[in-house]
């Protein structure tokens, strides 16, 4: 008996996420739109729509009229404030904490100023402050989200180069200190969830997200708007080259340790013997300057080099660049472009679409939130939730 008790609450769970997922996509729907697309009865529905109004998730909105006769259909809602979260978007210099509603959108936000000299507990410890700061001036904050740059195992700890932090436990240190569930993820991961909802392209199945941000290099990939999380995303970290130029991370030869401004200046000094600024190098190259030609190709040719083994490995439909102030190059932007579909199209891969992106911190933070609502309101959600 008291298995199928269990087994009831626990199908009476999957229908709740089921319609809870389709309305927060779609909203506004109505009750017969959501009978038909998840294969539920009118009467299912009706007691499912009015467990969620008495938790305040959803609301009742105009009505539309139906196209046969009869009377016009209520739309039901999905109701963004019924919750707040906190997001946290931790970048080298710089921590930003968010209040956010269960879509995103940003309440309030202030930056928390740290250095990637800090240690870890003390980056951590600033942002817990403010974290405390603004639960003590909103009672309804049910989740907390971390943006990252760096790996994050499945515990919610975080290894990172660019921060120097070795297996951080960040999720179980505030999931304690502040009693709200966590959920952590890498800053690639965050960005491109919130550019791939933002966009709402129904015309791409199969999309990458590079981002090419000075935190890093690294990819998501997501089919049929959804992420596909087997993707580690530390594709900064792959090896591409026998240079002896040392990464963040310890190893040499990495994507992001030639693929970078930093190893564009200095090897155009090296050569030189004279510094000078990417954009300088850009205009000494156009106007014919060998070297500068020279560091300026062989830049593009590790960015060429990323493109081609994301075509080759995903075969995307659509590429999402969230340029650096390297891929703010138009001409190498361009170049790397052309060189990548030249070389893939010589094996008969499909040729993606590309866009050009600039994602701001707020906007990763936004993503945080938008995971941490996933997680929140998904079938593992408190029973108060589901």
């Amino acid at each position: 008996m008291f298995d199928n008790v269990g087994n009831v609450r626990f199908m009476q769970r999957i229908n709740r996420e089921k319609v809870l997922s389709y309305i927060r996509k779609n909203s506004p729907v109505s009750r017969n739109e959501l009978s038909k697309v998840t294969g539920l009865s009118l009467s299912s529905i009706t007691n499912i729509v009015n467990f969620f109004m008495d938790t305040n998730l959803v609301t009742e909105t105009g009505r539309i009229k139906n196209e046969g006769a009869g009377r016009k259909a209520v739309m039901i809602e999905f109701n963004a404030s019924a919750m707040s979260l906190i997001a946290i978007n931790i970048e080298t210099d710089e921590a930003v904490v968010s209040l956010t509603d269960l879509s995103g959108g940003i309440i309030e936000s202030e930056s928390v100023a740290i250095s990637r000299r800090d240690s870890a507990d003390n980056v951590l410890s600033a942002i817990e402050r403010r974290v405390i700061e603004v639960i003590s001036k909103h009672n309804n904050v049910k989740a907390i989200g971390f943006a990252v740059s760096g790996h994050v195992s499945a515990d919610g700890r975080v290894s990172s180069s660019t921060m120097r932090w070795d297996r951080v436990d960040v999720k179980s240190r505030f999931e304690q200190r502040i009693g709200l569930p966590v959920y952590v993820s890498n800053n690639t991961k965050t960005k491109g969830l919130w550019t791939i909802r933002a966009l709402n392209d129904v015309k791409h199945n199969n999309i990458v997200f590079l981002d090419m941000s000075s935190e890093g290099i690294g990819i998501i990939n997501a089919c049929g708007g959804e992420i596909n999380n087997a993707v580690a995303g530390e594709f900064g970290h792959t090896v591409v080259t026998g240079s002896d130029h040392k990464c963040f991370c310890g190893n040499v030869g990495c994507l992001e340790s030639v693929c970078s401004v930093s190893y564009i200046e200095g090897l155009y000094k090296e050569l030189s013997g004279e510094g000078a600024a990417i954009s300088e190098i850009q205009k000494r190259a156009e106007s014919g300057n060998k070297l500068a030609q020279q560091v300026m190709d062989e830049a593009c040719g590790y960015m060429s080099a990323a493109i081609i083994n994301i075509i080759m490995i995903f075969e995307p439909d659509l590429i999402i660049v969230n340029a650096s102030e390297l891929f703010d190059i138009d001409a190498l932007y361009n170049s790397a472009l052309d060189r990548a579909v030249a070389h893939s199209s010589k094996l008969a891969m499909k040729k993606p679409d590309f866009r050009k992106v600039n994602i701001a911190s707020d906007q990763s933070a936004q993503g945080a939130a938008q995971i941490a609502a996933d997680e929140l309101l998904g079938i593992d959600a408190p029973d108060d939730i589901l």
